[in-house]
């Protein structure tokens, strides 16, 4: 925000300036109203600021704005500038050459009677006080009167000591407008504000959720875990590259840098993007030392290069071929040893159905008999039984 000219953080229950000089040096416009700010710091390094308003403060004197060179109007409205603080503030203010509107009323300051002309014949450069514009008669008069005022200060201030010494010990009547009832009163509203906007977003659904917790490294059965939580694309390979294992991880291209988080371990790789885990098991030890990450300008995504220690047992790489596996032969037997088989072969004898056999006499029955057919081989029907004799024609009588 090194070009900002303007900010308003009124009503913020702010306790405190503080980082304007480092992060917004060219602040023309400063508005701090109604909060309770007890003094005047880190402001006087803002050589361009030309309104600063702390109306509804907690400042009890002027102070540290010597360096604000270009500053025109100064709004301290109701705040608790009180009368022995008074000579010392006008006198801070007159290294503010350039101020031309103050606004002091609502202060304790403001129950003396010479308030008025006190600050009007220290501060000559000043056109309006507290919203009034100064009359040259005015002016003259009150610098005439500069001696008298000035020992009627120090008689008001005595006074006013006085008074507070006496009320030491006497509590505060309930209501009483004072710094440390406006303190209570503010963070009452803070707590009444904080209320409102939980039951608010409770009712919209959008209240805030428990931050999550990332999961731990190993599983509860003591095991490396391996997840994806993010559902980024990812590929781990370990063939492309003698002796190296490539992670690469999807993330998206615009995410920045500083969301990711990378661990490498000798047996597993882990990456944590905005609380989302992606952690896989390497097939082989690697070494830490030596792995670079980098990401990709075009595509964003994450690349880690890690080098094996043992490169001979990376997975992938090539074995022993295996034999080829032929299938099973019958055996041949020599043509020497194979029998040849001649002559006939008799089937007589091989069934004999007992219901028919006899074993009376020494010979057995015989079941099978011979029966000798003729075939007219010039007759193309061979469809004809041998044992049915043919049929004779039938002769006309």
């Amino acid at each position: 925000m090194p070009d900002l000219e303007e900010i308003a953080l009124h009503q913020q229950e702010l306790e405190k300036i503080e980082s304007l000089e480092s992060c917004c040096r060219h602040i023309k416009i400063l508005l701090l109203q109604n909060n309770i700010i007890p003094k005047m710091e880190g402001l006087t390094k803002l050589k361009e600021l030309e309104y600063l308003n702390l109306a509804l403060n907690n400042v009890g004197k002027i102070e540290g704005l010597e360096g604000c060179e270009s500053l025109r109007k100064l709004d301290l409205t109701v705040n608790f500038v009180a009368i022995e603080d008074l000579e010392e503030s006008v006198y801070n203010l007159k290294a503010n050459i350039m101020l031309e509107d103050l606004y002091l009323m609502g202060n304790p300051c403001e129950e003396w009677s010479g308030f008025k002309k006190y600050v009007i014949a220290h501060l000559p450069r000043i056109k309006q006080l507290d919203g009034n514009m100064i009359l040259p008669h005015e002016r003259i008069q009150a610098r005439q009167q500069l001696p008298f005022l000035t020992e009627d200060l120090e008689r008001a201030v005595e006074a006013s000591l006085i008074k507070k010494a006496e009320a030491m010990g006497i509590p505060v009547s309930e209501g009483a407008y004072t710094r440390e009832s406006r303190v209570e009163m503010y963070m009452e509203l803070a707590e009444q504000k904080e209320e409102k906007e939980r039951n608010e977003k409770r009712r919209m659904g959008t209240d805030d959720k428990p931050k999550r917790e990332v999961p731990g490294t190993h599983n509860f059965r003591g095991e490396i875990r391996q997840c994806n939580e993010g559902k980024f694309d990812f590929n781990l390979d370990d063939n492309s590259v003698p002796g190296f294992i490539i992670f690469e991880l999807g993330v998206p291209k615009y995410l920045e840098t500083g969301s990711l988080d990378v661990d490498v371990n000798p047996l597993y790789v882990r990456c944590v993007v905005k609380d989302k885990v992606t952690q896989l098991k390497l097939p082989a030890e690697v070494s830490p030392d030596k792995s670079k990450v980098q990401r990709s300008k075009t595509t964003g995504s994450l690349r880690i290069d890690m080098p094996v220690v043992d490169p001979v047992r990376v997975r992938g790489q090539t074995a022993a071929p295996a034999p080829e596996l032929k299938p099973l032969q019958p055996e041949q037997v020599p043509k020497t040893q194979q029998k040849q088989l001649k002559g006939g072969v008799s089937v007589q004898g091989i069934y004999k159905d007992p219901r028919k056999a006899s074993t009376k006499g020494n010979k057995a029955k015989e079941l099978l008999r011979e029966v000798r057919t003729k075939r007219n081989t010039a007759d193309n029907d061979d469809d004809d039984d041998d044992d049915i004799p043919p049929l004779d024609p039938v002769r006309d009588r």
